[in-house]
């Protein structure tokens, strides 16, 4: 009790706690830069971890692939037929797949999804196993660049016709052919856990291959993992994969990023590269492993890139032997980490390690709110008494928003596409307005209650979805300047409301990315269910509503001389203690 008294004499004395509040804005603006310091310090040795296989019983390099130049002629004899069905309708392709699959002996199903054509698939049932679990095998008749995915078709056949020929298995294989990786495919897994009679058992893991026209060779293979709202597989599956890919010589490439020369700058750009990709995530570049999130399924897709260098049986053989990993296992995935970042194919590094980034973040805006509230010179004890009505804006704020929730996603096209510039005009408005009933104590409270509910946002995401809490707070910073500037220059804060409206991020995303990324966010709600639009409509853009608002209900002075009652108590518990 001593040693308290005495460490509050000190504070008192040496004036600490009005230092302090006068220091927030640099604090939290602080928080935000060394947030994304820490990140950028992952990739420097000693910062990540190695990749390893921490299930035992998947034993990798004990695989023996026997998917080797023997079944060369029959790819390249699939291949060939299947490039005379390029311009023929689906339904006529799954027709003639349907025939080659019977041929050789498997059963073939399909699911009519009610808005496109339909998924076949086929069931190989293990010799061995008791039909409770299965593998995934998934071959898109469009991959991802919308071209024919050719070789993957014909090479998927091929492993097909050769897994029959072995009897070591344990787990049923499903081959699964839908007309491309995005709708259909999601349509196909919900079927399949809720609806299909045909079905084989919990499905482990899922292999999406991508072979474009490339012919018999490729140089390297990509490989795509970023799930829906934050998922990731488990990383054993990918590590299984790699190394795999790594006994057969193959290079492997991660966000476009070759692991021939790893350094610290390549592993930075796979970094951030990946934060990006798992944010818009069944939004753009979808490939077709996003459609199983959300069903305890671990599933990434393998692209084969460039024409030589590799034999096309050996990409055959990292599914196979992959294949032959997951039969060993006795029970679902779960040694190996679930939440991680990558940094290159051995390089990862694990949530305690680039949770504290979000982790600051979220302080910040928590330093932000204290700010609002503490250096405005507002009356605190005055918050009480307008306490229903910041709670009336804030509901009404969260109101207007679930009302776009539901509309804009049933909106036309014509409506959709220039939606983001006519919300992204929005701070013009504030510009224009001054409510002529001015109250700074609501004003400011209610910058504070925002500024505290995008703390808590990110808080909420930062477990189940760090590259969005960790975007979203970066992307808002500037929100957390609009009380301290805003009873001194005005325009300086609209301007600081425009760079942080969400729909202004979307317009300079759609010139960035040249596409049409706020329509492509819209779909990938309504056809895959990521969570990516509702996050930003239901708690970003109620927050940025409550700042602007409150913009237009401050006062603006050159000078303010107030000191709030809090720093004023402070003063007099230091004069009494004297």
């Amino acid at each position: 009790m001593a040693l308290a008294e005495k460490v509050l004499r000190k504070v008192n004395k040496l004036n600490l706690i009005p230092k302090t509040i006068r220091l927030l804005p640099r604090l939290s603006f602080g928080l935000a830069v060394l947030s994304i310091l820490w990140l950028a310090t992952l990739p420097q040795d000693g910062n990540y971890r190695n990749c390893y296989i921490s299930e035992n019983a998947l034993m990798p390099g004990q695989v023996m692939s026997y998917f080797r130049e023997s079944e060369w002629n029959y790819v390249r004899g699939y291949r060939h037929e299947v490039h005379q069905l390029e311009q023929q309708p689906i339904e006529s392709r799954n027709e003639i797949i349907s025939q080659w699959l019977q041929e050789l002996g498997l059963p073939v199903s399909r699911h009519h999804n009610g808005f496109a054509n339909d998924t076949i698939y086929s069931i190989m049932h293990a010799s061995r196993g008791e039909n409770t679990e299965a593998m995934a095998l998934v071959v898109p008749w469009v991959n991802s660049d919308d071209e024919l995915n050719e070789g993957a078709i014909s090479l998927g056949m091929a492993l097909m016709r050769y897994f029959q020929r072995i009897s070591i298995w344990s787990k049923n294989i499903i081959f699964v052919i839908p007309p491309d990786g995005k709708q259909s495919l999601r349509s196909w897994v919900h079927a399949y856990h809720t609806s299909l009679d045909d079905t084989a058992g919990s499905i482990e893991a899922a292999i999406i291959m991508e072979y474009g026209k490339q012919g018999d060779g490729f140089e390297y293979y990509d490989m795509f993992y970023e799930g829906l709202n934050g998922q990731l597989p488990n990383l054993d599956l990918l590590n299984t994969a790699n190394q795999i890919g790594q006994g057969e010589g193959i290079s492997c490439s991660l966000q476009g990023i070759s692991d021939r020369g790893i350094n610290f700058t390549s592993r930075l750009k796979t970094l951030f590269a990946g934060i990006w990709r798992l944010v818009v995530a069944g939004s753009r570049d979808v490939h077709g492993h996003e459609a199983f999130s959300g069903w305890q399924i671990q599933a990434f897709t393998i692209k084969a890139k460039g024409t030589q260098g590799h034999d096309v049986t050996q990409f055959g053989r990292i599914v196979d032997s992959t294949f032959r990993s997951v039969n060993n296992l006795l029970e679902k995935f779960h040694q190996s980490f679930f939440f991680y970042l990558m940094l290159s194919p051995k390089h990862f590094v694990s949530i305690g390690t680039y949770l504290p980034s979000a982790v600051m973040l979220a302080v910040a805006y928590a330093f932000g709110a204290l700010n609002a509230i503490l250096n405005s010179g507002i009356d605190v004890s005055q918050i009480t008494n307008n306490l229903s009505k910041l709670l009336t804006i804030a509901v009404a704020a969260e109101v207007i928003c679930v009302v776009l929730s539901f509309i804009i996603p049933q909106s036309p096209l014509e409506i959709l596409n220039h939606l983001p510039l006519a919300l992204s005009a929005l701070p013009t408005v504030v510009v224009k307005t001054q409510n002529s009933h001015s109250c700074n104590t609501t004003g400011f409270a209610l910058i504070g209650l925002a500024l505290l509910i995008i703390a808590f946002l990110i808080t909420a995401l930062l477990i189940v979805h760090f590259a969005l809490a960790f975007t979203i707070g970066v992307l808002a910073i500037p929100l957390t300047f609009v009380p301290t500037v805003i009873q001194k220059n005005r325009k300086l804060a609209v301007l600081c409301l425009f760079v942080s409206n969400p729909f202004f991020v979307f317009v300079v995303a759609n010139g960035y990315l040249g596409e049409n990324f706020f329509v492509n966010l819209i779909t990938s709600w309504i056809q895959l269910q990521s969570w990516t639009w509702l996050v930003v409509i239901l708690g970003w853009f109620p927050s940025w509503l409550m700042i602007a608002y409150a913009t237009t209900v401050i006062t603006t002075t050159t000078t303010t001389t107030t000191t709030t009652t809090f720093q004023v108590e402070v003063t007099q518990e230091k004069e009494k203690t004297q």
